[in-house]
């Protein structure tokens, strides 16, 4: 029995001296303030009270959202406006299908989204080139050809918006995140 009290001083012995050691070689690499937090007088609730009032260094990152992000937010929004658009109406010349379309020498796609009396034109205007030979129509031509119809077309959309609260939400949201996206442009 004595001899497990003595080894057990000696635990408690080597323990606290330990610690003392980690405490001093601790104090040692920390400044002045620290030190103060080393006293033998301080209790644990003292010392973490101390020790949550310690100024720490914070560092603030500011990050920006790249240009892209707001070109995205703009098709998306273009995207869930004409699906709403397609929804509702009754006539379907005017009502707008979206495609992925790579200009002429590039291999680069886009969105690009056209009402369909737009595309019908486009299709009679290639097949006539190709009987005739003649070289096949550009989106400047279909535009002057279709111009009676996009008249047409937008005091359709114009009517359809009106009539329809949720269209109108979204035609807002629509402008709204293209102007934020021109806004954005412009600084970059």
């Amino acid at each position: 029995m004595k001899h497990q009290s003595v080894l057990q001083s000696i635990k408690l012995a080597s323990i606290a001296s330990l610690m003392s050691v980690g405490l001093i070689a601790h104090a040692a690499n920390e400044p002045a303030q620290s030190e103060e937090i080393l006293s033998e007088e301080t209790s644990p609730s003292e010392m973490r009270a101390q020790l949550e009032n310690e100024n720490v260094e914070t560092i603030e990152v500011t990050g920006t959202k790249p240009l892209l992000y707001y070109k995205r937010q703009v098709e998306l929004a273009e995207l869930d406006f004409y699906d709403l658009f397609n929804a509702i109406a009754d006539e379907d010349k005017f009502k707008v299908k979206c495609r992925k379309e790579a200009r002429a020498g590039s291999r680069i796609k886009t969105t690009v989204c056209y009402p369909q009396y737009v595309l019908t034109r486009m299709a009679q205007e290639t097949q006539n080139a190709l009987n005739s030979g003649l070289p096949y129509p550009n989106l400047d031509d279909i535009e002057f050809l279709v111009e009676n119809e996009k008249q047409e077309s937008m005091k359709y959309v114009e009517e359809v918006v009106s009539s329809n609260p949720k269209l109108l939400a979204k035609l807002i949201e629509m402008n709204e995140k293209q102007a934020l996206y021109n806004s954005k442009k412009e600084v970059n």
